[in-house]
């Protein structure tokens, strides 16, 4: 069996979650005898890193990284090929330009042909709010030919979300899946941390106001470190970031770190206090995953579908206003310290038990294979 992926970014790309999420899951399936083809970009790609425009053969299947960070000749020629020696077509995006020219291809030239489609959070409301004079066109001609298309959702909020653009279509509901990385021995610092991009969409200033809030947080020596940056479309939301910062007199206490990856990223993770998720939307929360293997307790919005965080007690499902997001904070700086060990050894349980890819790829074959999409 042969699995194809048009993907605009892949890894070593640390454009977005997707990135890594998608080659440990590639490279788990052919690890496990599944056939795999990429095609993707260099968006995000380093110079140098890998070899461009060349079937690369990797651990994850074979790998085309197109010179162009969009679509080009030589990605178009890959797509065609890719799409017509495959048995399933697994697409990661709905407006990723190389999603829609496979799946127009798709329809014109192979219409039986099986697609599994991974929305990847972009029917959130929140999310369809930008750039809404393409996707609602886009949306439109989707919905007329969804026929043989399995949407896959990450949790039971982002079924909902398919479901109210594409009525009753076939939804299957799997969780993001991770390789853990190496688990570090840190001595933990007493700082909360964001990791992601630096958008809107990620409430970033409500957890803000909520430390301002929170006088355990203000009168202390603890601190926010923010990893991540913003792109340059997104510079007056980094600026009005910046400036609520100053005016509630956090300067000392928050401190900037850009964009980490490898050893530094999980470092980051491993010593920090928890981490904070205060997103008005996520159809899952990489970060909380990779959060959790560290054994770093969460603190999650209800935007998000970490709700199981609660019930294996290593952090806090709850609402993103700044007020409740300060009582938590609190909470979390006034918890007695065999209290907070047991958090983080449960953090760790969560992932092992719920959320590697080595032990959960198998409900990923067998939907490939059609053999169960409930």
């Amino acid at each position: 069996m042969k699995i194809y992926f048009p993907i605009g970014a892949f890894y070593p790309s640390q454009i977005g979650g997707p990135c890594n999420t998608l080659f440990w899951h590639t490279s788990a399936l052919k690890s496990s005898g599944i056939e795999v083809d990429v095609t993707t970009t260099a968006l995000g790609l380093p110079e140098g890193v890998v070899e461009l425009d060349k079937v690369l053969e990797k651990e994850c299947g074979f790998v085309y990284y197109g010179s162009a960070q969009s679509v080009s000749r030589g990605i178009w020629k890959q797509i065609k090929s890719g799409i017509r020696s495959s048995d399933v077509i697994h697409l990661n995006s709905l407006f990723n330009v190389l999603s829609i020219i496979s799946f127009f291809y798709l329809k014109t030239f192979f219409p039986k042909k099986r697609i599994i489609w991974s929305v990847r959070g972009e029917l959130s409301p929140d999310a369809l709010k930008f750039s809404k004079a393409k996707k609602i066109p886009l949306l439109h001609l989707y919905k007329k030919l969804s026929k043989n298309i399995l949407f896959h959702s990450t949790s039971e909020k982002e079924t909902g979300e398919i479901r109210s653009v594409f009525g009753n279509v076939e939804v299957v509901e799997i969780p993001n899946f991770i390789k853990p990385s190496q688990r570090l021995d840190m001595a933990v610092k007493k700082q909360f941390l964001y990791l992601g991009r630096i958008h809107r969409i990620k409430a970033i200033h409500k957890m803000i106001e909520g430390l301002a809030i929170s006088r355990r947080f203000t009168d202390s020596d603890f601190k926010l470190v923010i990893v991540g940056k913003h792109e340059e479309r997104h510079q007056d939301y980094y600026e009005e970031i910046l400036n609520l910062i100053r005016s509630k007199g956090l300067q000392d206490q928050i401190e900037f770190k850009g964009h980490l990856t490898g050893y530094e990223k999980e470092n980051v993770y491993a010593e920090s206090y928890a981490l904070i998720l205060p997103s008005e939307t996520e159809n899952f929360g990489n970060v909380v995953v990779e959060a959790l293997n560290q054994g770093t307790p969460v603190i999650a919005s209800l935007g998000t579908p970490w709700s199981v965080l609660n019930r294996y007690r290593c952090g806090f499902h709850v609402s993103n206003s700044p007020e409740i997001l300060a009582q938590n904070i609190d909470k979390l700086i006034d918890m007695k310290d065999d209290e907070y060990r047991e958090m983080r050894v449960n953090a760790r349980l969560l992932l092992d038990q719920e959320f590697a890819i080595k032990t959960q790829i198998n409900k990923w074959i067998k939907i490939y294979k059609n053999e169960n999409t409930k």
